[in-house]
């Protein structure tokens, strides 16, 4: 499909899906084709700031928003609603957003390459109304490579599972450890201190109890001290 620039007359090809694009040449916003019904475009809650804190400091390499389409049937009574994004987005198969602060779609609103394309043939046979959604795409740093999460920008969800950096799996493997050590630990250190003490009065076994618990304590603290010192 081809059109031409309103303001300085250049033509340029477009895809069908598209109905909101910039000019390359004077960068003039241009609308072509809208649907049927006018779209909305709902505000994000949350701010971009909020999207990073959700990961570790220093992982996150990019944040940037896109609005991606669904498609809104139905009356208010009984509202449904479905993702019609003219290519597959895995992350977002199942997932249906919440209700948000929607505007009347309008040019000022949002940059032409923040929309996601929707799939106008199911829009138009659906008659239903577009709906654009904001989620920020995350660019995570991890060991060689980089991957992309969505975070809901109104709810502020993550969508998908978080990856799991080297960090945080010696983190975990260091608890297990230091738990199965300490057992063993107070094991060894407790079945002789009970031989030598069982024939003592109550009084000497509470304090030599006292004792046995605050060393253990002093260990585990001394540990984790060490390992946070190395860091």
């Amino acid at each position: 499909m081809k059109i031409n620039c309103t303001q300085c007359g250049a033509e340029q090809v477009v895809i069908e899906s598209n109905f909101f694009l910039r000019c390359p040449y004077c960068d003039a916003r241009i609308i072509v084709d809208p649907p049927e019904n006018t779209p909305a475009l709902v505000e994000p809650s949350v701010s971009e700031k909020y999207a990073r804190r959700l990961f570790p400091s220093g992982m996150v390499s990019s944040v940037e928003i896109k609005f991606f389409p669904y498609l809104e049937t139905g009356t208010s009574s009984d509202r449904k609603i479905q993702h019609c994004f003219n290519q597959p987005w895995q992350d977002l198969e199942d997932y249906l957003p919440p209700s948000g602060n929607m505007k009347v779609f309008d040019e000022s609103l949002v940059e032409p390459d923040q929309l996601i394309p929707f799939d106008r043939d199911m829009a138009e046979e659906s008659s239903g109304r577009v709906i654009f959604h904001p989620f920020y795409v995350v660019m995570l740093n991890l060991e060689g490579y980089s991957e992309g999460l969505l975070v809901d920008a109104v709810s502020g969800k993550v969508i998908g599972e978080p990856p799991v950096t080297d960090e945080q799996a010696d983190s975990g493997k260091d608890l297990y450890r230091t738990f199965f050590l300490t057992l063993a630990v107070g094991l060894v250190f407790t079945l002789p201190i009970y031989f030598l003490t069982k024939d003592l009065d109550e009084s000497w076994h509470s304090m030599i109890w006292n004792v046995a618990v605050i060393i253990l304590l002093a260990l585990g603290f001394y540990h984790f001290g060490i390992k946070a010192w190395r860091k």
